[in-house]
């Protein structure tokens, strides 16, 4: 492998993601809380993924405390480390999140029966860009990366894991134990001169998008028309892009880019009930149909159930999930969602994959795990209530919150989890001994932040460890898992689970991919959960789900108002 990184003045990453469309069926978008860090992975150099026999694996690892990641994840970053091994890198900053960086994400549970919407999302796979541009501190970097290949079928497909042909014009590829397969596209086998002057001719287009009149800015949270700042970028100014050339992709639903929404709500009870209509602005595609999966007389059933087994001591919670399916006149517009999803959420990490003409994405305000310079973080954020029409109300509800025995006997359930899964591998964990209040626009929450100290741990080998937590599966995690399996009936696929990125050196951060869906042409299928435990209230358990769908739709084009066409099936 080979990998170098320059300095670059700043690009627009949306517009970046939007724009390669045209050149690569691989495509990654991942920001951060409060515009912290950005990143836009282009093109893949390998790729590591789930091979054939994992699922099996992770279904007799599954059973243990590790969960139901603890085969895959550890033997991704042994795949992953045996590639970095003697790679030429040329990161002379030292910039976090530059470098060799793979992108990407896990199955929630791969014990899961496929599903055909989750094609091209496999139990794992994480991409090692050809281009990843890195927006932090101020400044952007752009890492190229290379894997040079002599041959398929010589040593050098045998150093670490078994060669494996794939097939003439297809790349090269070789199974690693496990069951994790590494893939070098037979695109990023071929000139590197031609390559380069494409990924730097799109670097031109990005770079001027938001330097003229009308366009987009630079900063994706600027509505359309504003002024940009500074030229094009120093990598991309080489290659000579037209500055009048306008990204492809760009164009609204109805809203301006830039136009503000709710604050990302991680949770929140009542609400009115999800639903879909078309936005009727502006060019919004017209909506044809808005479908739950499962109904609300399945969905009640099935929260009556989980309820029944709490009663009888078998679960303490378990979270249910369900869907909504949304057909339009026209393509929904990713990027154009991405801008408002990083405009009205900027607490959340905003996200995107994209698979050829599929996309997942969503903006999530829950962080799985951060790892850099051996430090450790990550938080328990379960327990909410609404916010106060007036100062008054807000503090009465902050204080009924910190005072409901329900509410922080549910928080408390995740950070003793959290704590006794982190205990044993780090030499240093700081856990507080109260909640306190994370306070978002249309919600609060209670939350302890824990931070720890660990030696020789990686982002997967700790993700093997925490996924899922009891905000995203329940508890006991093994029963609540089976009870997910045996009454959702149907894959969640990457929703839920664990998505982002790690560097050569086992370090980086992942996020739990809710409030997020899939959008595919005229298509698109909204996730969301809630919590089930003692007390809670089938009725009031849909409303929330129905709360939670809301702003995805809205990023969408498609805005509150109508009613959930309800199917049983």
């Amino acid at each position: 492998m080979v990998s170098f990184t320059v300095a670059a003045e700043d690009l627009d990453p949306i517009a970046l993601f939007e724009g390669a469309a045209i050149l690569t069926r691989e495509r990654a978008l991942w920001s951060a809380p409060g515009g912290t860090m950005a990143m836009v992975a282009l093109g893949a150099a390998a790729v590591l993924e789930a091979g054939p026999g994992v699922a099996a694996e992770s279904e007799a690892a599954g059973a243990g405390p590790a969960g139901p990641l603890a085969a895959i994840a550890p033997a991704l970053a042994s795949a992953w480390q045996a590639l970095c091994e003697g790679a030429l890198i040329d990161a002379p900053h030292g910039v976090w999140g530059t470098g060799p960086v793979v992108v990407g994400g896990f199955a929630f549970d791969p014990q899961e029966p496929a599903d055909l919407l989750w094609a091209g999302f496999p139990a794992a796979r994480f991409v090692l860009p050809e281009l990843l541009v890195t927006r932090t501190g101020g400044e952007t970097w752009l890492t190229f990366n290379r894997v040079v290949v002599p041959g398929v079928g010589t040593e050098a497909g045998t150093a670490a894991g078994t060669s494996a042909a794939d097939g003439a014009g297809e790349g090269a590829g070789w199974i690693f134990p496990g069951g994790i397969r590494l893939h070098v596209p037979a695109a990023a086998t071929t000139a590197a001169g031609e390559r380069g002057r494409r990924w730097l001719s799109l670097l031109a287009v990005a770079s001027t998008a938001g330097r003229r009149p009308g366009s987009r800015g630079t900063d994706p949270r600027e509505p359309a028309g504003a002024p940009g700042a500074g030229g094009p970028g120093k990598a991309a100014a080489a290659a000579g892009g037209p500055a009048g050339s306008r990204p492809a992709g760009a164009g609204g639903l109805g809203a301006e880019p830039g136009a503000p929404g709710p604050r990302c709500e991680a949770g929140g009870r009542g609400g009115p009930g999800s639903s879909a209509r078309p936005s009727g602005a502006g060019g919004a595609p017209s909506l044809i149909g808005a479908r739950a999966v499962p109904g609300r007389e399945a969905w009640e059933a099935m929260v009556r159930a989980a309820l029944d087994a709490i009663g009888r001591g078998e679960l303490a919670k378990v979270v249910l999930a369900r869907r909504l399916h949304l057909r339009a006149g026209a393509a929904f517009d990713p990027g154009a969602a991405l801008r408002r999803l990083q405009a009205g959420y900027p607490e959340c990490f905003v996200f995107a994959v994209a698979r050829d003409r599929t996309v997942f994405l969503g903006a999530t305000p829950e962080r799985l795990v951060r790892l850099r310079d051996r430090r450790v973080e990550t938080a328990a954020v379960a327990g909410s209530t609404a916010r106060g029409a007036t100062p008054e109300a807000d503090a009465a509800l902050a204080r009924e919150l910190l005072a409901s025995p329900k509410e922080r006997e549910e928080h408390a359930l995740v950070v003793r989890m959290l704590r006794d899964t982190l205990g044993p591998v780090c030499r240093v964990l700081d856990v507080p001994a109260e909640p306190r209040l994370l306070q978002l626009q249309n919600v609060q929450h209670l939350y302890t932040p824990i931070t720890g100290v660990v030696d020789g741990a990686t982002v997967p080998e700790l993700v093997a460890r925490l996924h899922p937590t009891p905000a995203l599966g329940g508890w006991p995690r093994e029963r609540a898992l089976e009870f997910i399996r045996r009454w959702e009936g149907r894959t969640r696929g990457w929703y839920a689970a664990p998505l982002g990125w790690f560097d050569h050196r086992g370090e980086g951060e992942m996020a739990v991919a809710i409030r997020s869906g899939v959008v595919r042409g005229t298509e698109a299928w909204l996730f969301a959960g809630c919590g089930v435990v003692a007390g809670s209230d089938p009725g009031r358990e849909w409303q929330e789900t129905a709360l939670k769908l809301q702003p995805l739709a809205a990023a969408l084009g498609v805005e509150p108002g109508a009613t959930e066409v309800d199917h049983g099936g």
